[in-house]
């Protein structure tokens, strides 16, 4: 068994490298063919869908009505790869319109299905100049099986690689949504999210964070029938603002098994609302919200701190969305701990009204190639009886597994484990220790990491610890000009 799984996973990874290496010798550059091949992934699964529903509506005798049936279903066209001119111009005239098109003549209506289907495809493109190119890649795409667990799971592996390798390749395009994949784990970890509960990202980008709690899930705990539909429809919810970013994490989560995740193209920020009823609050927010952007001032009057700081209002979104019993975890850079301002207010409200229980310090640098900026996970319960902080637990990670440089080697010595084992004794070491809310307060709600067991020696840290240093404090200066530039706007 386990031969013939190493056999396919192998035939899997040449199948998509033969399409990848198709599109690359077309000219299409890593992060268009990754585009290329997230669309075609999505209409090969959508087709085998709705093969399986039709099959099981034959076996009750009933009718099953394809959303995309006879010429405009992938098993059709796609099978045409004899006349690739033909399929090619298909493809981009016909399809395409029935793909996008308000007119319920011509598209595919205007339920929730038909809009998903308008926003994908309104929003990518065809890269492929040649019908003869075209057909070969989707001859290649033809081979999957997204049916056979072995093919998905092989799949979301290379296709979080290739998310990666974009995201490395063009850091301004892509590094604003791919969150490294072991800190994800991390975060999961930590928060434990269950069956039943409903799970939000309101920056979902490639889904990261949605498409690893699925996986936890289903590892921790044999599921019912009626659980594995939730699962699919009543679990995962989250907002983009990137058309294309929004293609990529809808992929991702059909690659993950999860067909039905309740995904919306929004900018968060603009439909933010602080009054939300507690049945549309969720158990479980895990995010690396956007940071360093700036927000307009009209804008922001939808929430209760004003502040021109998108990591400020994406964490007064999060508390506003967050349940009786809930629990998140929240990437935020180093300054959202410390500035005044805003930012200390919205600390205050947190504290009071939430169980700032840990704070993870993650070293600078390690989200290169994407950014330098210093960065912590907060980690925080809406509790059922009301109660806020008393104490916060801090520790100290100077080594997450990898190199901090911009080719971000594997290392030894990662202490991500060690934070995993400690975080709920709480206990004291010489990177982990606890704070007392007075103690917070009275530094003027200063969350950041100050070691109480590290003395600040300048003369024996290691070059590359005072390079990260300068480079968080460069990183700050800039976070202080931006601020003052909004204040003189204002």
């Amino acid at each position: 068994m386990n031969k013939k799984t190493d056999h396919r996973r192998q035939e899997v990874q040449q199948i998509v490298k033969n399409a990848c290496d198709q599109m690359n010798s077309e000219g299409v550059d890593a992060r268009n063919y990754v585009e290329q091949l997230a669309w075609l992934f999505f209409l090969k699964a959508f087709d085998e869908a709705e093969t399986s529903k039709e099959a099981e509506a034959g076996f009750d005798d009933k009718v099953y009505e394809r959303r995309l049936a006879g010429k405009f279903a992938w098993s059709s066209w796609a099978k045409n790869t004899d006349h690739p001119d033909d399929m090619l111009e298909f493809v981009d005239g016909k399809l395409w319109i029935k793909l996008t098109s308000p007119d319920p003549k011509k598209g595919l209506g205007d339920d929730a299905l038909a809009q998903r289907f308008r926003r994908i495809f309104d929003n990518v493109r065809n890269y492929s100049r040649r019908g003869v190119s075209f057909a070969k890649v989707v001859q290649q795409v033809d081979k999957l099986h997204f049916s056979d667990q072995t093919d998905v799971i092989v799949l979301s592996e290379i296709y979080e690689d290739l998310l990666k390798r974009v995201a490395a390749d063009s850091a301004g395009y892509a590094g604003e949504f791919y969150t490294q994949r072991h800190i994800i784990r991390a975060m999961v970890e930590v928060v434990q999210p269950k069956a039943g509960e409903s799970v939000y990202d309101p920056c979902f980008g490639t889904a990261g964070f949605l498409g690893e709690v699925a996986d936890f899930i289903r590892r921790h705990g044999n599921l019912s029938g009626r659980q594995l539909e939730d699962l699919q429809h009543k679990t995962f919810f989250g907002l983009e603002l990137k058309p294309l970013t929004y293609l990529l994490g809808s992929m991702n989560m059909i690659l993950h098994g999860i067909e039905g995740a309740n995904l919306e193209l929004s900018n968060t920020l603009e439909v933010h609302s602080q009054n939300i009823a507690e049945k549309d609050k969720r158990k479980v927010i895990l995010a690396n919200p956007p940071y360093g952007g700036k927000m307009a001032q009209e804008m922001q009057t939808n929430f209760r701190v004003r502040s021109g700081a998108t990591e400020c209002l994406f964490l007064q979104h999060i508390m506003a969305n967050l349940a009786k019993g809930g629990r998140a975890g929240v990437v935020v850079p180093e300054g959202v701990l410390f500035r005044g301002g805003a930012d200390q207010k919205v600390r205050k409200e947190l504290l009071e009204q939430f169980d700032v229980h840990t704070i993870l310090s993650l070293p600078a640098g390690c989200f290169l190639p994407y950014t330098g900026v210093k960065t912590n996970v907060i980690f925080f319960d809406k509790r059922e009886d009301g109660r806020g902080t008393e104490s916060v637990w801090f520790y100290d990670l100077t080594n997450d597994g990898f190199e901090l440089k911009q080719t971000r080697k594997p290392i030894a010595g990662d202490q991500l484990p060690d934070f995993l084992s400690q975080w709920q004794q709480r206990g004291e070491g010489e990177n982990f220790w606890a704070v007392p809310l007075a103690d917070i307060v009275a530094k003027g709600y200063d969350l950041s990491a100050k070691n109480p067991n590290k003395v600040d020696d300048y003369e024996h840290r290691p070059a590359l610890e005072l390079i990260q240093s300068i480079r968080a404090k460069e990183d700050r200066i800039t976070e202080l000009l931006g601020e003052l530039e909004i204040l003189l706007e204002q």
